[in-house]
């Protein structure tokens, strides 16, 4: 297992119950919160930096 910092967010009501959703998914039902929460940060920041580029 990988070593990784741990870090405190706080997030609204909207996102939690929005991240709780996906887990209901068949894509998203075996991963845990913060494996979904890195996926989504990772998705974000890879479209920050192409319209950046754009």
């Amino acid at each position: 297992m990988t070593e990784m910092p741990r870090k405190t967010i706080s997030l609204p009501p909207e996102l939690e119950n929005a991240v709780h959703e996906l887990r209901k998914s068949e894509k998203y039902c075996k991963c845990s919160f913060s494996e979904i929460l890195r996926v989504m940060i990772r998705r974000g920041l890879d479209a920050e930096q192409a319209e950046g580029k754009g």
